[in-house]
């Protein structure tokens, strides 16, 4: 029996069992944020002695790393950030906006045709078709899970979850709940589990069958075999919820061991920021220069106005009329930036990498998050006392300044940013080796399927107690009716009684 394993927002496929494994490891979003994280993990495996081959978009090019293999996919970021016009709009239009019942529903439907798209793209690149009609043999295949389309290699674990407990990530939903929040969320669990299975499994199971083959099981049935699942989340900061044994939560994973070099216009910049350095940067999936001009306005006008530097990152080489206290550059180290002593403030989108490197490094926040878990991250992050959370569209001069000198001059924020950072580090071993070990655990053990949690096959009248309702609501609808039919009765013999007794007087 195949037996497949989930790890972060991977997916896992155990085909057999060697001491020194053949593993493939296929990653094919074009997100910088999301390729960082499955580095140290295709390289780390190599340097254990497996022979990895990575299908990635940002190969390491490593020469020292005899036994990786890569296959460049790099063409996909030119694809999806120049090409893709059509998508990149479309995805604006949901995430520069404040989202709303009807909104959400819409936007993921769009974003399900975007990877849907995405994926056979990808399926007809020469070097993915090369590859596919090549004869290779892994012991081992770990797919980014992005969408279903790749669960032909392997699948994902049916982690049971709740909308409120858990609200899907895909919701842009504080901490904490309203009731028009709950309706929402228990709304959107029952939709995308329809849309996902009447829609969104048929189509990836025929456009998988045309370029894998048509012997594969079909989708839906090789989500039903998979034993671990690896979640790329910390207790302390995510919602706390109930977990199974085949659920590992990896918490803190030190991702950049060896610190970043700046180059020397950049460090020089660092070092000599008389009053310190707001690093401002939306990741690598949100473009500044594509907000809206007032809120662009809104941004510089403050930059210009506060005493301290910025460290700017943006998608141009150059920027007209820039402040003289900024700094612009399309590609930042981070981990050195929010490492370095002058960094007094980090402005993020809220994402899930950023958040963790900020917290690592102790560096409060003004979060103005945008999309999916964003919202919840920023949330958080405010709810800890170590930022300020401020909506996309509640940015002014004056909100965004009163807010930048609050967080700096307040020795609070950089206190609960300490206390957040020892909360978040504080576990027996680095998420990154974590990893590692119940990927080979599950090598060692021909899967994991004894810690299967049972439910996972269970009917879903079964897992919901439908039956055993039905029978408890049968059986007090006897009783009942029982004591209904003997309390008439009683009463039909009482009156009986009593009008013979009647006639006799």
């Amino acid at each position: 029996m195949k037996v497949l394993v989930v790890g972060f927002i991977f997916i896992v496929e155990i085909l057999s069992v060697f001491q020194c494994a053949n593993i493939l490891f296929f990653a094919p979003s074009p997100s910088k944020s999301h390729q960082v994280m499955f580095q140290p993990v295709f390289k780390e495996l190599s340097l254990r002695g497996h022979n990895v081959t990575a299908i990635v978009c940002s190969p390491l090019k490593d020469p020292n790393l005899t036994n990786l293999t890569e296959i460049d996919m790099e063409v996909l970021y030119k694809i999806i950030y120049e090409e893709e016009n059509e998508a990149r709009e479309a995805m604006k239009k949901y995430i520069l906006q404040k989202p709303n019942f009807l909104t959400v529903f819409l936007k993921d439907i769009v974003v399900k045709n975007i990877f849907h798209r995405f994926g056979k793209y990808i399926l007809n690149m020469p070097q993915m078709q090369t590859f596919l009609k090549e004869d290779h043999k892994f012991d081992v295949v770990i797919v980014e899970w992005l969408y279903p389309t790749f669960a032909a290699l392997a699948a994902k674990y049916r982690n049971p979850s709740h909308p409120v407990l858990a609200p899907d990530h895909d919701l842009p939903m504080p901490r904490d709940l309203s009731l028009k929040e709950r309706l929402m969320s228990g709304l959107y669990a029952v939709y995308v589990r329809v849309y996902y299975h009447l829609v969104v499994l048929p189509r990836e199971d025929a456009l998988a069958r045309k370029h894998l083959g048509q012997d594969i099981p079909y989708l839906g049935d090789i989500e039903k075999n998979i034993s671990l699942l690896l979640l790329n989340r910390n207790p302390v900061f995510h919602r706390v919820m109930p977990v199974v044994p085949a659920i590992i939560e990896l918490g803190y994973t030190n991702t950049n061991k060896s610190v970043e070099k700046m180059d020397p216009e950049l460090k020089d910049f660092m070092d000599k920021s008389k009053n310190g350095v707001v690093y401002f940067s939306f990741g690598s999936n949100i473009q500044l220069l594509e907000l809206p001009e007032d809120k662009l306005n809104a941004i510089f006008n403050t930059f210009k106005n506060i005493k301290y530097d910025i460290l700017l990152k943006i998608n141009k080489d150059t920027l007209d009329n820039k402040p003289k206290n900024v700094l612009t550059r399309k590609w930042v180290p981070q981990s050195a930036i929010l490492k370095h002593k002058n960094t007094k403030l980090f402005i993020t989108q809220g994402g899930l990498q950023s958040c963790d490197e900020t917290i690592i490094n102790q560096v409060p926040v003004v979060v103005i998050p945008f999309s999916a878990d964003q919202t919840t991250n920023a949330d958080t992050l405010a709810k800890y006392g170590m930022g300020k959370y401020l909506g996309y569209k509640d940015i002014t001069e004056e909100i965004l300044t009163e807010y930048i000198n609050e967080v700096i001059t307040k020795p609070s924020y950089k206190k609960n940013a300490m206390m957040l950072s020892k909360l978040y580090t504080d576990q027996p071993t680095d998420g990154l080796e974590k990893a590692i070990w119940w990927i080979e655990y599950v090598l060692r053990h021909k899967g994991a399927s004894h810690l299967r949690y049972p439910s996972s096959d269970l009917p879903l009248y079964q897992y919901l107690m439908l039956d055993v309702l039905l029978l408890i609501v049968l059986a007090l609808s006897v009783l009942v009716l029982v004591l209904i039919i003997t309390v008439k009765l009683f009463i039909c013999i009482g009156r009986k009684m009593f009008e013979k007794k009647t006639k006799k007087e």
